[in-house]
């Protein structure tokens, strides 16, 4: 067995609880143009899954931990003939996967017609990231062309602990922040909504500001327009890597998204607050590997961190097949989303390309080209003039519109319960003050309140199965998250 990393358990538990369908499923298309090799091809399919051994790879909660343990079977490597791709691709994209038996990816060589063929991979986001998809490509043409890729050793198995250093840092900066305006409207996020795309080329706007990066210019630019839409310092959630020198050749999980905050005011230059991103980021890296909720503690498992995200990635070198003219779908959708709006950056060769994921549930797809639109503005507007003011960034004046009254709903009074066995309150309650290390906690305490964070859920979980006989399902702890709540749940599933 192989501890899982800290990322992963987050994500495990996020999916467990919260049954999120698509959202982590990572589909990867390699279109190929000229006489392919079909037994080539497949053999390249299978060196790869050989070489990166988290792919065959399944998660299993023993005693509150998350391990890696082999998958019930090696994942699939098939061939068909398709003249609808389109159409296996959907398929694929839907298809579950079960994260305790595995496999968590599979290859599926399509014959779309003798010259053309359509390579599609499909993994969950528990073993594969987005600089996984060119080692993919990169591992692919070397096996294919009859290079060795020799197996590497499983990347995982370090237990890891939140440092005091990272958990003072994001005490320090964390809010929840759980509502965007956009485009003059509240948006709030839905737990794994339906997701729909709107392109965007920024290839001719993206300006060039020394001693910043482009990725640094781009989040400075989507901080710059949230507080034109009227949001007071939001935070947007950032897809960070966290490979070293000894996983960078490693396909699997080595990302975290991580708040990134910045304060600033509308009579700061965009130079300022770039300067000021990239020295909040430069602080930030140091603690990168730490998800926040393990760190700060008393937050939810939950789908989205924030109701803004970012992915943006350098793309690698063009990879060479012999004989074929290869085409790659680098930004593909799983029809998932879990935020209010999602900006996925790939920046190529090619240039810059933007892919705006959105829930049609949660914002009409008028105002999520309208938001792009913006952007271009704010990045057009910048490369004219660096230090320009952020009031004076332009803003089209029907995205100015005072922000929509939001009614709060009354407060929960939280389920009612029936008597509870008081001795089964008490050995709850025992349960909990050891997990959390405290000498008293009184049975209406809330669990976040006191700290809990998803690897708390697991190790009270572990327990009671231990002690008491009985499973309890991990969507107790987000529906009354109290020792009265979790023992009346165990109560009613004793025979």
């Amino acid at each position: 067995m192989v501890l899982a990393s800290q990322a992963q358990h987050g994500m495990w538990i996020t999916e467990v609880l919260h049954g999120t369908g698509t959202a982590y499923h990572m589909p990867f298309a390699m279109w190929f143009d000229g006489p392919l090799e079909r037994a080539a091809m497949l053999a390249a399919c299978r060196a790869v899954l050989a070489r990166h051994p988290v792919l065959g790879r399944a998660f299993e909660e023993r005693d509150g931990v998350l391990h890696l343990v082999p998958a019930r079977e090696l994942p699939p490597v098939a061939f068909v003939v398709e003249p609808d791709p389109e159409a296996l691709i959907e398929r694929e994209i839907a298809r579950p996967f079960e994260l305790s038996a595995g496999p968590l990816a599979r290859f599926t060589l399509a014959e779309v017609s003798p010259s053309r063929h359509l390579l599609l991979f499909v993994a969950h986001h528990l073993v594969f990231d987005g600089m996984s998809k060119d080692l993919l490509v990169r591992d692919l043409a070397a096996a294919y062309s009859g290079a060795p890729v020799p197996p590497l050793p499983m990347p995982y198995g370090a237990a890891e602990k939140p440092s005091p250093e990272a958990a003072a840092y994001w005490r320090a900066r964390w809010r929840e922040v759980s509502q965007v305006v956009i485009n003059g409207a509240t948006r709030s996020p839905q737990l794994a909504a339906h997701g729909e795309t709107v392109l965007l080329a920024l290839t001719h706007d993206m300006p060039d500001l020394s001693c910043v990066t482009r990725f640094e210019v781009f989040l400075a630019a989507v901080h710059a327009l949230l507080h034109r839409y009227g949001n007071a310092d939001t935070p947007v959630a950032v897809a960070m890597s966290t490979r070293t020198a000894e996983t960078r050749d490693d396909i699997g999980l080595f990302a975290t998204e991580l708040p990134v905050f910045a304060s600033f005011s509308a009579e700061d230059s965009f130079r300022e607050l770039a300067l000021s991103i990239r020295s909040e980021l430069r602080e930030l890296n140091a603690f990168r590997e730490v998800p926040v909720a393990r760190a700060v503690g008393g937050i939810k498992p939950r789908v989205a961190l924030a109701p803004v995200s970012i992915s943006f990635r350098r793309r690698a070198p063009e990879q060479v097949f012999p004989g074929l003219n290869l085409s790659v779908e680098w930004k593909m959708s799983s029809h998932t989303v879990r935020n209010a709006l999602h900006l996925q950056a790939v920046d190529g060769d090619d240039g810059l390309h933007l892919t705006l994921h959105y829930s049609p549930d949660v914002i009409p797809r008028r105002d999520v080209e309208l938001a792009g639109e913006h952007l271009r503005a704010v990045l057009r507007a910048v490369a004219d003039n660096p230090d320009v003011r952020l009031a004076d960034l332009p803003l089209p004046a029907a995205a100015q519109v005072a922000p929509e009254v939001v009614l709060e709903a009354p407060p929960d009074a939280g389920p009612a319960h029936d008597e509870v066995d008081a001795e089964l309150v008490e050995q709850v309650r025992l349960i909990w003050m050891e997990v959390l290390r405290m000498d008293h906690i009184a049975p209406d305490e809330d669990l976040y309140d006191l700290g809990g964070h998803s690897l708390t859920i697991t190790q009270i979980s572990a327990r009671i199965r231990k002690r008491l006989g009985v499973e309890v399902p991990f969507d107790v702890f987000l529906d009354d998250p109290t020792i009265t709540g979790v023992a009346a749940a165990i109560g009613g599933l004793r025979p």
